[in-house]
């Protein structure tokens, strides 16, 4: 063996990782997402039957969606700065 072996294999494991660890997150994001989604169009009929208007309870839930959203975001943003800074 050469010195260059060691190395290959050191990459084909951090790439096994990196492949792991970005199949869990896209499993997670589009959990996430599958339960955020069905309410983002529930929202957009409200409003659309209310003409545009939103009622303050309607005001309130999107408000809440959006924090959903945000919050996601967030998530992936602090993860894969998380798994950059740990080498994933």
């Amino acid at each position: 063996m050469t010195e260059a072996t060691p190395r290959w294999d050191d990459l084909r494991r951090i790439t096994d990782e990196l492949q792991l660890k970005i199949h869990l997150a896209e499993m997670d994001t589009r959990d996430r997402w599958r339960e955020l989604q069905p309410q983002l169009g529930e929202f957009e009929h409200q409003i659309a039957d209310a003409g545009g208007t939103a009622s303050t309870a309607v005001a309130h839930e999107l408000s809440e969606l959006g924090a959903g959203l945000r919050h996601l975001s967030g998530d992936l943003v602090r993860r894969l700065r998380g798994n950059y800074m740990q080498g994933w």
